[in-house]
């Protein structure tokens, strides 16, 4: 098995909060992805999140700022740094990795047998 990675940015959304009319805000997070030939991934532990909550000074009302542009570069830029250790063979801390589900479909997504477990688990919650 190839047990060559290589990393690239990726991003979830999530709910950075409430606006000042109550509705959830639903932002962008970027993060780091590790994933070798067979499918197998890891996410890096820090993410960056493309807003932030804050509050106007003169209203009191929450607002939410456009930062994905900045939260996609620094991880771009993590992204470099991580694929030029991993090419010079100087591999990864793995303090900040976490094994992620393999790729849709992967021989790794195959042979851990992702599918049945999460048919079962769908199952066990009713």
């Amino acid at each position: 098995m190839n047990t060559t990675y290589t990393a690239y940015a990726a991003s979830d959304l999530y709910n950075a909060g409430y606006s000042c009319d109550g509705h959830p805000f639903i932002a962008e997070c970027f993060y780091v992805v590790m994933e070798n030939e067979a499918g197998r991934r890891f996410r890096h532990a820090v993410t960056f999140s493309g807003t932030q909550h804050s509050v106007c000074e003169e209203s009191g009302e929450s607002y939410f700022p456009d930062l994905r542009e900045e939260a996609s570069a620094k991880a771009e830029r993590l992204v470099e740094r991580v694929n030029a250790a991993l090419q010079a063979g100087k591999g990864v801390n793995s303090k900040f990795w976490e094994e992620v589900e393999p790729a849709y479909g992967s021989d790794a997504y195959i042979s851990q047998r992702t599918e049945a477990k999460r048919v079962f688990a769908e199952k066990q919650a009713g």
